[in-house]
């Protein structure tokens, strides 16, 4: 989906992270305290939960080079993937680390990789479910793009028009490819996430752990041209449109899926299956073998080529490669980075150190004379029950309120899609709000006077306007502009949008996931490398990510978070709960309460560490659930006690906000910090997969 970030750098530390000076942990015998003898808890030091995590790697398809054996182009060496992928990860609050210090949020991996090769009867079986549960299908878009490398391709009517939208075939085939693609067996992706998980105990994998099934069919006698499809894939609010059924473009076809929130047994599933021997990504624009540079920026586009492209003779961006350490790339910055252990854009502690125990989406409809009924376009119950799961211990609530799209609002909102050399107030337009930003926390201000620590308003902005013309943005989460703290929940309708399938619900979920912390499975950071990346040169491949199961992504085949999602989710608010309590333990302590509440700090320190141990077993929710109510249990101890535990408000806390002397703010263009890149939401590329057919 279309929808954007715009960063910025400056400092302001918090309260709960000043108070937090130092790393660190006690021993498992415990260390004596002003609060008592405690072995989780460390009163104003921040704690790091630190566990070893099991990745399965497993290999369908490939064939494992000996020692001592020449390897051909599709031969998989496990000493690729050894020397690529990283040791540990150390998450970080993507956003607050770009004004200028590394804010991280208290989980860090160390990884223990296991590597398995089917085999005979696994590989038999699985390519046998293939081949009977596909459904033969028209040629997609991008298949007739690979086969002409170029655009002169023709549409004709799909096989069946109850899953495809459109089929496409190629007139005269590119000399250049190493094989045309003659047919396509269409076949679920979600159902073969399932079947491998449901068979991964034949292979003495446990698919509660985080595993990435590595497919290769091409190299068998049985083999067929195939695409993976979710032709289930709706939008939520325009359903029952042509239009709206994402999963039948072809654009949508996949070679990878997984995330599905199943549970077997009372255990998660957390399976990805990653299959370069399916017909090519559009999404990667993996079609295009001839061109490295996709995007005319003078960086080559990396992308992994069709399995039959490597070891090509003929001129193809597989030439010369091989794809042992491309697979070990798809497994380090999509399955690991991005999928299984990602960072989170915002904080999860939206308050801190006092969490809200309340959560209200305070919701404005900003109505544009003669726009579509937005009762039509835009279910707020359902994007609350959705988010829910996102701040699983806090109450949900909505207040919904619409105004006329027109005066200082309108202006406002048109300035936010002008150029900087366009005549708009304020000067510095570029995409970057300032005037919608400081119409907003007016609002705020005003509005949120008397709201209770305890709840946590989350502003949400609807535009519905009945012109276009503003390029095509369905949404943003945007931050406060100077501590990188999450602020407004923006998304965008206009009549061609709701045209090209699009209501608000989607976009709003995926905006107030990210507002409640979630990254997309397209960008993210790389720890041990210091590095955040996006999908454009080196890593223009990584947004094979968003094939996965999480309305995160931009493909909008899911409306819903996944396995993934809820996992990462469960522990940062693990971690943020321990060290919140932390915080509040040294005010407490700073007040002079600290035999108050010892008491309540010991009991709770038994929570802590048996929210340690769930998570270390990878119970996230469990573990989430009881550093919950340790913390809970040490702040109602404090306020019992007088100690004054304030929310952190950061409409309340903002500098140089004024109507005047306005500053530009950093969108278009990439953020450089420590030598990484931060990527804003969507580029133009982007854009035009996310509305292709």
């Amino acid at each position: 989906m279309n929808r954007r970030h715009t960063l910025r750098v400056a400092a302001l530390s918090l309260l709960s992270l000043s108070l937090l000076a130092a790393c660190g942990g006690q021993t498992s015998g415990g260390t004596q305290t002003d609060f008592g003898n405690l072995s989780a808890l460390t009163p104003g030091q921040e704690a790091t939960i630190r566990t070893t995590l099991k990745v399965n790697v497993v290999f369908v398809g490939y064939r494992q080079t000996a020692p001592g054996q020449v390897a051909t182009a599709r031969d998989v060496n496990t000493a690729d993937f050894a020397g690529i992928l990283p040791k540990t990860y150390d998450t970080i609050a993507r956003i607050p680390s770009a004004y200028g210090t590394t804010e991280r949020t208290g989980n860090a991996f160390d990884y223990s990789y296991n590597y398995v090769f089917a085999d005979q009867t696994f590989e038999d079986d699985f390519f046998a479910y293939l081949k009977g549960s596909g459904k033969q299908q028209s040629l997609t878009l991008p298949a007739a793009l690979y086969n002409c490398q170029s655009d002169e391709v023709e549409a004709v009517a799909p096989a069946d028009p109850t899953t495809l939208t459109a089929g496409y075939v190629c007139p005269t085939p590119a000399a250049n490819i190493n094989q045309e693609i003659t047919s396509n067996l269409e076949i679920d992706g979600r159902s073969t996430e399932n079947w491998l998980a449901d068979n991964a105990g034949r292979l003495g994998v446990n698919r509660s752990e985080y595993t990435i099934f590595l497919v290769n069919w091409y190299d068998r006698p049985d083999f067929e041209f195939h695409s993976y499809t979710r032709a289930d894939g709706v939008d939520t609010d325009r359903a029952g449109t042509t239009a709206g059924q994402f999963g039948k473009r072809g654009s949508r076809r996949l070679i990878a899926w997984g995330g599905n929130v199943r549970e077997t047994a009372g255990a998660a599933q957390r399976v990805w299956f990653y299959d370069l021997s399916a017909n090519p990504d559009y999404w990667t624009d993996a079609y295009d073998v001839t061109n490295l540079d996709l995007t005319n920026d003078e960086v080559t586009d990396y992308r992994m080529p069709p399995i039959w492209e490597y070891g090509t003779r003929k001129y193809s961006v597989g030439y010369g490669r091989k794809v042992s350490p491309d697979l070990a790339r798809v497994v380090r910055y999509i399955g690991v980075n991005l999928l299984f252990t990602p960072s989170p854009i915002y904080r999860v502690a939206l308050t801190p150190p006092r969490q809200p125990e309340e959560i209200q989406l305070d919701v404005t409809v900003a109505q544009g004379a003669g726009a579509a009924d937005p009762a039509t376009l835009f279910n707020v119950p359902l994007t609350q029950q959705r988010i829910s799961t996102l701040q699983p211990f806090a109450t949900f609530s909505n207040v919904v309120r619409q105004t006329p799209l027109s005066g200082d609002l309108a202006e406002a909102y048109r300035c936010f899609f002008v150029e900087p050399e366009d005549s708009c107030t304020p000067q510095y337009a570029d995409y970057s709000g300032e005037l919608l930003f400081q119409y907003g926390v007016n609002e705020l201000r005003g509005l949120y006077q008397s709201v209770p620590d305890n709840r946590y308003l989350l502003p949400v902005r609807v535009f519905n306007d009945a012109a276009n013309g503003q390029d095509g943005l369905l949404g943003v989460a945007y931050d406060d502009n100077e501590t990188g703290t999450q602020a407004f929940v923006y998304s965008f309708l206009t009549p061609d949008l709701i045209d090209a399938g699009f209501g608000f619900t989607d976009t709003t979920v995926h905006e107030i996931g990210h507002h409640l912390s979630l990254s997309h499975p397209h960008d993210g950071y790389d720890s041990e490398q210091d590095l955040s990346y996006g999908p454009d040169g080196e890593f223009y491949y990584v947004f094979t990510g968003d094939q996965s199961e999480t309305v995160m992504t931009y493909n909008s085949l899911a409306v819903t978070f996944g396995q993934f999602n809820l996992d990462a989710q469960y522990r940062y608010l693990t971690a943020a709960y321990l060290n919140n309590t932390n915080a509040i333990l040294e005010l407490t302590r700073r007040a002079g309460k600290a035999s108050a509440v010892s008491s309540a700090a010991v009991s709770a320190d038994s929570q802590f560490v048996q929210a340690k141990a769930r998570y270390a077993g990878m119970s996230y929710f469990e573990a989430a659930q009881l550093a919950h109510s340790g913390y809970r249990a040490v702040l109602n101890a404090a306020l019992t006690a007088g100690v004054d535990v304030q929310a952190y408000k950061w409409y309340e806390n903002l500098n140089g906000l004024s109507t005047s002397g306005r500053k530009p703010r950093v969108s278009k263009t990439f953020l450089p910090q420590n030598g990484a890149v931060i990527f804003p939401e969507e580029t133009a590329e982007q854009r035009r997969k996310r509305l292709a057919p």
